[in-house]
């Protein structure tokens, strides 16, 4: 059996349970009952290790961390936040889109933004509309806004009543850098 801190330096290394549990030669949920035991922060490297819709909402929030630097990111602390970022304060939720064609029989492409539970959790959902990999739109949702919706969905010719809450980047950084510390 190895040590706990055998353990904890398999997990630091490789930021994956399975990995890690392999290179000391246990179960990986054996690893993780050990390491929850002796509080060892455990939480998981999404972008390489994740399935492809994973991967897209980690690149999502690498843009975001890029376009707000001063953000918490609540992943890198707690294994599957409730919520992605904490900025003064503020909770804040990351959701990405892709441009995908939308009701079968209508031409119309657009992004859809699910919410789950955070909606009910984070002060704010920003949702990043990509188009070919690229971040083509940014929303800025206040919580009361979006209470108790699993989805928003903007069609890309702009025809819909969250255009209004369409930001710049700048505009977004500015809002959360500065705005709400005054």
């Amino acid at each position: 059996m190895p040590t706990i801190e055998e353990m904890k330096m398999a997990y630091d290394k490789h930021k994956n349970l399975k990995l890690a549990a392999d290179e000391v030669g246990m179960k990986w949920q054996t690893l993780y009952w050990y390491l929850k035991k002796h509080n060892h922060h455990i939480s998981s490297d999404k972008s390489r290790y994740g399935s492809a819709t994973d991967k897209f909402a980690a690149k999502a929030e690498q843009d975001f961390k890029q376009l707000v630097p001063s953000a918490k990111d609540m992943n890198s602390t707690i294994f599957q936040s409730k919520y992605d970022f904490k900025i003064h304060g503020l909770k804040v939720d990351v959701k990405a889109s892709q441009l995908h064609q939308g009701n079968k029989g209508k031409p119309n492409l657009r992004w859809a933004f699910s919410l789950k539970k955070q909606e009910m959790l984070a002060d704010f959902i920003v949702g990043m509309a990509y188009k070919d990999e690229k971040i083509v739109k940014l929303y800025l949702f206040p919580a009361e806004q979006i209470r108790f919706r699993s989805t928003i969905s903007i069609s890309e010719n702009g025809s819909s009543k969250w255009r209004d809450f369409e930001i710049s980047p700048d505009d977004l950084k500015a809002f959360f850098e500065k705005t709400i510390l005054n």
